[in-house]
């Protein structure tokens, strides 16, 4: 499984927003849309998936 990290457009730091998935799957939805709550700035952001970094997950 990997995670999706994405920047935060406010402070430009990485954000972990808890999503796991397999990489065959991203590639499948990689020009879908993600809402999520930034735990950095608190503020909603949009990314596509295919602004996402994978790491491994846990």
């Amino acid at each position: 499984m990997e995670r999706l990290h994405f920047t935060c457009p406010n402070t430009g730091r990485d954000i972990d927003v808890g999503i796991d998935s397999e990489l065959e799957t991203l590639l499948r939805i990689r020009s879908d849309r993600i809402d999520a709550q930034c735990p950095v700035c608190g503020e909603r952001h949009e990314w596509q998936v295919r602004e996402a970094r994978l790491r491994q997950a846990a």
